[in-house]
């Protein structure tokens, strides 16, 4: 009788085991996609792209008479696949994206004072400089505007924003 015992604690405790492994090995496979996903979004948007892309702030405004919101872009060293400009109103977002050729983009423009460039390709600033564009929105008053790197084909956080749009009135962009 007390054989029998045993080999009961013995059976129990060799379940018990094996089932911790299934357990462990179900959660592994559930887990690992995810983790290979974060790892290769982090290697891809990690450290090294804070403080590489930026708005100049100085060249954002909105003008009220036409319609136009100016802002520029600041690039760094960095290897970009494209660049997501995000454009705010209070009731809806315009995504812009721009590339590292030179493409047409309905109602974006190069930046120019005689603003005379309009129907020109456009294209993403190259490695250590910076553009300026002009885009023509609609008559929503323009709250704010972020820019989101994609890089390795993972789109990014927020690499900056800005969220207070003066009028071009109140700057000397244009004169």
């Amino acid at each position: 009788m007390k054989q029998k015992k045993a080999v009961s604690g013995v059976v129990v405790m060799v379940v018990m085991i094996a089932l911790v492994i299934s357990i462990s090995a179900i959660v592994f496979t559930l887990t690992k996609k995810t983790v290979e996903e974060k790892i290769k979004k982090s290697e891809a948007c990690g450290l090294e792209t804070i403080g590489k892309l930026s708005i100049n702030s100085e060249y954002v405004c909105y003008d009220s008479a036409t319609d136009e919101i100016v802002f520029s872009i600041n690039r760094g060293d960095i290897d970009l696949d494209k660049l997501i400009i995000a454009i705010e109103t209070e009731t809806d977002v315009t995504q812009i994206e721009l590339k590292e050729i030179e493409e047409k983009i309905d109602n974006l423009y190069p930046y120019n004072k005689p603003r005379n460039l309009k129907g020109k390709s456009v294209m993403l600033p190259a490695k250590n400089s910076g553009k300026t564009y002009i885009k023509n929105e609609s008559d929503k008053e323009i709250i704010g505007i972020k820019i989101i790197p994609v890089i390795n084909e993972e789109r990014c956080e927020v690499a900056d924003s800005l969220n207070e749009i003066i009028s071009c009135e109140q700057t000397e962009i244009f004169q």
